[in-house]
């Protein structure tokens, strides 16, 4: 949950702007998942053998995402009453409903900063005991990078995460014990190394080719909710920089992604560090961000962003004690993607000007495009249409409201102007 320390720049990469060349890729999976905290996950599965059916349903509408179970709870749970989250079978039980009812992919966070080997063979067998093995997969520990740091646990204000290692902490430590823990914990499927930061890039790149893990993941936040280098806010939300090059600082997670043939993935992000900021991240300025975010993500190589939620401001939905949920304009973003990034599709980045991001989507269904204006006005965007009808079908984000607009706009001589306001994504059907 902590801001990008230090980032590692790789030569030739892609940098969205004006100058930058047409790049194109196929959707090979949802474009987004969720990270989920462990005491958040459990009162969101509730007390039963299963779920309630308001969460089944509301990831099945979003194409049942990918959940990891993770974050800094992940290095303070276990499965016995010495953790301050502790995990058992019943959680695991209701986790693996949830799983077979949704066909969602879990990944479960193993303790890593304080737990021992032995404990975290007890949770592996649990969660296999009770989650089909095609949809389970594991990772160990949660930004060790940071180990050697004291915070604020975000959700849980007053209570400070202990430092979990010494001074002699290092990448290469990091990387003896992650290849014997992976030694150990047997024929599992295994991410990594969720860092936060690229101060280890140089040493994990290297542990990843040798011991290749299911998918290489990494942790980014683009700004920071609080403190002393707080930068959260709207203008540097909706900005190119951060929507869509402030990525590429991610580049030697690519590199470690091309060199061992795994998919990359950020495995935890969302619009601001440290709980997020109220009145910003949970505002329809997140959603704007979100979409233009994924988007860049997706061409510069990554192949999902996974939002994290803690019980804090940047979450995309509410679990409320009831069983039901409140849904944020964030979650309302990620059924934007679901409808218009689908599976299969293939992206291509039309190069344009540094005041409009286009997208086409083709390949998967009626073609689209996807528009966004960065200017201080109104963009005119021509477009050619495939369809017979008289009118397309655009759906647009804003920021003045929690939930995007439908409506049709005619087109004439299969051709329509489609105007972009400042700060919007609209989407277009085109075919």
């Amino acid at each position: 949950m902590l801001a990008l320390l230090t980032s590692v720049l790789l030569s030739g990469i892609w940098v969205a702007g004006a100058q930058a060349r047409t790049n194109t890729v196929v959707v090979h999976r949802l474009p987004f998942g969720l990270s989920i905290e462990y005491p958040l996950l459990q009162r969101a599965l509730g007390p039963g053998p299963c779920p309630a059916p308001a969460l089944l349903a509301r990831l099945r509408n979003l194409g049942s995402p990918p959940i990891r179970v993770g974050g800094d709870s992940q290095d303070l749970a276990g499965p016995s009453a010495g953790y301050r989250f502790v995990i058992g079978p019943s959680f695991f039980a209701s986790l693996g409903c949830l799983a077979r009812e949704t066909g969602s992919q879990v990944s479960v966070g193993l303790n890593f900063g304080d737990g021992t080997l032995a404990d975290a063979l007890t949770i592996v067998a649990e969660a296999r005991a009770a989650i089909p093995a095609a949809q389970l997969s594991f990772s160990l520990g949660n930004e060790p990078d940071l180990y050697t740091f004291r915070h604020e646990l975000w959700n849980e204000p007053g209570f400070m995460v202990p430092l979990q290692r010494g001074p002699s902490w290092s990448a290469a430590a990091y990387a003896r014990q992650w290849r014997l823990w992976r030694a150990m914990l047997g024929p599992i499927r295994l991410e990594g190394p969720d860092l936060a930061s690229g101060r280890w890039a140089r040493a994990a790149r290297s542990m990843l080719i040798a011991n290749r893990p299911t998918q290489i993941t990494g942790h980014f936040y683009p700004t920071v909710a609080s403190g002393s280098h707080a930068s959260a806010t709207r203008a540097r939300l909706l900005s190119r920089y951060t929507d869509l090059v402030q990525v590429t600082q991610l580049g030697w997670l690519i590199s470690a992604s091309r060199a061992t043939g795994r998919p990359a993935v950020i495995s935890e992000s969302n619009s601001a560090s440290r709980g997020g900021r109220p009145g910003l991240s949970d505002s329809p300025v997140a959603s704007v961000w979100a979409v233009r975010y994924v988007l860049g993500a997706l061409l510069f190589g990554f192949q999902q962003v996974y939002f994290h939620s803690a019980g804090t401001s940047y979450d995309p939905f509410v679990f409320n004690a009831d069983g039901t949920i409140t849904e944020r304009p964030l979650g309302n973003a990620l059924g934007f993607m679901h409808r218009w990034i689908p599976v299969g599709s293939r992206l291509r980045s039309v190069t344009s000007g540094p005041g409009l991001m286009e997208v086409s989507v083709s390949g998967a269904g009626p073609a689209s495009v996807i528009l966004s204006s960065f200017s201080r006005t109104a963009v005119l965007v021509p477009l050619t249409v495939t369809g017979s009808a008289g009118a397309v079908e655009t759906d647009t984000l804003s920021t003045r409201a929690p939930t995007d607009e439908v409506k049709p706009i005619p087109f004439h001589h299969r051709r329509v102007t489609v105007r972009v306001a400042p700060d919007t994504v609209v989407a277009v059907r085109v075919g």
